[in-house]
């Protein structure tokens, strides 16, 4: 993410602080499948990443009311893990070509079920993993928006649908799309809203490594 300097250029139009985590894995792949990593303040990876987001507010002043999350593949993947397990850290996440939250929960660091499309969960069985990962929590949660490539074959579209299951349950919505935009904003995409908290975006005939990050409709999504 930061050798492509969309979010150096960005942060310095709009005034914005950007953190750029670095996993140490040898694949050089976030850590998403862990007991630690999909707990709240339990460890992993997730925990990494958010003692660097409270050390930049309590060192830099920054907003704590406005913290966001993005990734691409792994990242999305990690994204959705953070918005999972610390829903009081984050106010909205992007996932681009991700996997919902929980799909790699297990001893292995992939998941060939999870990531061909083969583990499916009902809304219900999708929200209470993402429920799991901070028990008890009773705030806003963090509102989420994933993108997909239909030809997707690393990460199967499969996922994009369960992420629609999963988020849309989090936020008591229907799994039905309230709201259905063509062409957004790429020709043949399609925008789904699952209600005012849950955005996906459907990039027919794109595959995993083609899918380019649309920076513009990310910043609009947070708020900047």
């Amino acid at each position: 993410m930061y050798q492509t300097q969309v979010f150096n250029t960005l942060a310095e139009q709009k005034g914005f602080i950007v953190i750029f985590p670095q996993t140490i894995q040898a694949s050089n792949c976030w850590d998403v499948h862990s007991t630690e990593t999909l707990k709240h303040n339990a460890g992993g990876d997730s925990l990494g990443i958010v003692s660097a987001v409270r050390w930049t507010i309590s060192n830099f002043g920054a907003n704590s009311a406005r913290v966001y999350a993005t990734g691409i593949s792994s990242g999305a993947m990690m994204t959705n893990v953070l918005l999972g397990a610390y829903p009081d850290v984050f106010a909205a996440g992007s996932a681009v070509a991700g996997v919902p939250y929980g799909c790699f929960k297990g001893t292995d660091a992939w998941s060939t079920a999870c990531a061909t499309g083969q583990l499916i969960k009902t809304p219900q069985e999708w929200g209470d993993l993402v429920r799991s990962g901070y028990p008890g929590f009773s705030g806003t949660r963090p509102k989420m928006q994933f993108w997909h490539g239909t030809a997707d074959n690393v990460l199967y579209y499969q996922n994009f649908i369960e992420e629609t299951k999963q988020w849309s349950n989090v936020f008591g919505a229907s799994s039905s799309p309230s709201n259905t935009v063509q062409n957004w904003p790429v020709a043949g995409w399609t925008r789904y809203d699952y209600g005012p908290n849950v955005m996906g975006i459907s990039a027919q005939g794109v595959g995993h490594t083609d899918i380019t990050y649309q920076s513009t409709q990310i910043m609009q999504w947070f708020g900047l």
